[in-house]
């Protein structure tokens, strides 16, 4: 570790993206905390270029804080990221969106790490530096890859309490947010804070969409109402089409009550009367539901299933308020 001064350290743009973006009120008392305490802990470094500390970093040369670094050796930069992501997930103020992201860039980088070590012919414990990979035959790296990508999911899995498949399912959702931050970087942390509700399977959508497209999507972010915004909505807004599923229309039938005419207030005390059920059922399956091993399908229903109550319930309350 260096006594504390000043360095012109590297930005990795990878690196940086791989840290979770603070909230204006966190970066505030992280820059509060840095005045009054100083820096603490030691900016981590590879290379002279941060893995870990960007914010600390800039904040601290703004205000004129010494710092101190601290140098880590890895293998290689995917083990750098390795390293992040690992470090990130050890965090618990991270998103959803943004554990499935850092889950599936973790095993993606454990996976090319784990087929260069064994198509080279050594593992961790081992000099990598003899052999270069492009000396082994392509069909061997194949096979090596095939049987590296099932053993680093399946430990991968293990560690995080998921299954396999969703180990590699959460590394396709990483790889359709990488192609989308090349045509528009700002969309992706307004999906990783969760800010931006939208599917695995829409993900996967946009970044097959042209660059154009996507932006034109990207504005359509944060102006409505309320502070979530569901894709479907935003998609429609600049397609014109209705993404919605359709529904069936369901004859009249005759009422079984009618309610009096002159009583304004019967709609709302209806819902008002049902949601202590919605709550109790939310609160039953939270206590009674291991969430660990229920199938991911089943969690990915129940997850819409909720973000549609969630705007339901955000829009009735700006509705409420006056702001509709």
């Amino acid at each position: 570790m260096t006594e504390k001064g000043y360095k012109q350290l590297g930005i990795d743009t990878e690196f940086k993206n791989l840290i979770r973006p603070l909230r204006k009120e966190e970066y505030m008392q992280l820059e509060l905390n840095l005045v009054v305490d100083g820096c603490r802990d030691p900016i981590i470094v590879w290379n002279n270029t941060i893995v870990d500390g960007h914010n600390r970093y800039e904040i601290c040369n703004r205000m004129h804080i010494p710092y101190a670094t601290q140098e880590i050796e890895f293998e290689s930069r995917e083990a750098a990221v390795i390293w992040i992501c690992s470090n990130q997930l050890g965090r618990r103020n991270i998103t959803e969106e943004t554990r499935k992201y850092l889950i599936g860039r973790q095993y993606e980088a454990e996976k090319l790490v784990g087929c260069q070590k064994n198509a080279n012919g050594y593992n961790q414990y081992t000099n990598s530096h003899d052999t270069e990979i492009t000396d082994i035959p392509d069909d061997l790296v194949s096979r090596d890859q095939k049987e590296s990508s099932r053993r680093t999911a399946w430990r991968l899995g293990e560690e995080y309490h998921i299954s396999s498949g969703t180990v590699q399912k959460y590394a396709r959702y990483s790889q359709a947010l990488d192609a989308i931050a090349e045509k528009a970087p700002e969309l992706i942390p307004q999906i990783l804070s969760g800010s931006y509700k939208i599917s695995h399977e829409n993900v996967v959508a946009i970044s097959m969409m042209d660059a154009e497209e996507v932006r034109k999507l990207n504005k359509k972010i944060g102006k409505g109402p309320v502070p979530f915004i569901r894709y479907s909505e935003s998609r429609r807004d600049i397609s014109g089409e209705d993404t919605s599923k359709p529904t069936m229309e369901v004859p009249d039938k005759p009422a079984i009550k009618t309610m009096p005419a002159f009583d304004p207030d019967a709609e709302v005390d209806g819902l008002t009367l049902t949601i202590p059920s919605w709550t109790s059922s939310i609160e039953r399956t939270k206590s009674l539901a291991d969430l660990n091993i229920i199938s991911s399908s089943a969690k990915d229903k129940l997850e819409e299933a909720l973000e549609a109550l969630q705007s339901k319930v955000l829009e009735m309350l700006s509705a409420i308020k006056g702001d509709t």
